[in-house]
């Protein structure tokens, strides 16, 4: 699947941001918009599997499913929906520290 190769981009993406130069706000800030892009991208993915998640849920429900017998159903047939989600919410954290780092930067910059 494509959501497969921006996985690997965005793994390779926080490589390159741990092993870059904290001190280096042009690279630090390139890191921030790819991440951004790969993030924004996933997200829209990860939309997608929950719509079709949800979906299925209710058709299990309706069709006289228990709750929780749905629920793993659709775990089971849907598993993109949990590795995106934490996935999803790891990077995001690691984004936010990357913008506060920026920050961090140019008002270091500005006390000098």
């Amino acid at each position: 699947m494509k959501f497969e190769k921006q996985i690997e981009q965005l793994n390779a993406e926080m490589q390159k941001y741990y092993g870059c130069d904290l001190q280096n706000g042009k690279e630090l800030n390139e890191r921030l918009q790819k991440i951004g892009g790969l993030l924004y991208y996933l997200t829209t993915v990860r939309a997608y599997f929950h719509n079709l998640y949800e979906t299925h849920l209710k058709e299990l429900v309706d069709s006289g499913t228990s709750v929780s017998a749905a629920q793993n159903a659709c775990n089971v047939k849907y598993p993109e929906m949990y590795r995106l989600r934490r996935l999803l919410e790891d990077a995001q954290r690691i984004h936010t520290a990357l913008q506060v780092h920026i920050s961090w930067l140019k008002a270091e910059m500005r006390n000098v």
